[in-house]
């Protein structure tokens, strides 16, 4: 059950996400939250107090659960990354809000605490994914050193791409697959794309099957 400020912002993502941070109001994000814009004010102090804490909510949110992996002593390293995979193309899919937001931030943001969320979000990633890496190929189980940078470019832009071409590869797949199932598709899709980066990961690493 989240907290009050948690449905604040719960709320406040998916109209953002939906109408633009320029294009929503603190009365719209009272209204369809069903609080008093008073509340809002109380919680935040402002609309842009109130974008910057969701930003620090869901990264943390992420960043907890990457650095629950590294110190997980029951996965061996590429469980980890499997692990880490697998958490990141779940929390993309489940809060495509969030991420759509993360993106236009990225791109047309200028604010500067939201610009350094995101930096330290990005280096704290990179860190991680070298950390349980270098173990990796202290233990023998990796055979490659990657360029980490650039291997996180790998994992998040493969997943921001497919969340972004998800309706348009749909179309496709319904056009030149007989056996289509739409039903099922969205979960289906990102299973998909979580194994697909997992397959580019390995190969970096110098991972084989034993």
């Amino acid at each position: 059950m989240p907290t009050k400020e948690e449905h604040i912002m719960m709320v406040a993502e998916k109209l953002f996400a939906a109408n633009g941070y320029n294009g929503t109001s603190v009365r719209d994000i009272a209204t369809k939250a069903k609080v008093n814009v008073s509340m809002i004010s109380y919680y935040f102090g402002s609309k842009e107090n109130l974008m910057e804490e969701l930003f620090k909510w869901r990264m943390e949110e992420g960043l907890n659960f990457a650095k629950n992996i590294l110190e997980n002593n029951e996965l061996n390293e590429i469980e980890k990354i499997d692990a880490f995979i697998d958490n990141f193309v779940n929390r993309v899919q489940r809060l495509r809000d969030f991420f759509l937001l993360v993106h236009t931030q990225q791109v047309i943001s200028q604010n500067k605490n939201i610009q350094n969320f995101l930096k330290a979000s990005k280096i704290n990633y990179i860190e991680i994914n070298q950390k349980i890496i270098e173990q990796g190929l202290e233990r023998g189980i990796f055979t490659k050193k990657p360029s980490y940078h650039l291997l996180q470019c790998t994992i998040s832009g493969t997943i921001f791409n497919a969340m972004h071409g998800i309706k348009i590869y749909k179309e496709y797949l319904k056009k030149h697959n007989a056996d289509f199932d739409e039903k099922h598709y969205e979960n289906q899709y990102f299973r998909e794309a979580s194994d697909h980066i997992k397959t580019i990961v390995r190969a970096l690493v110098g991972y084989q099957e034993r």
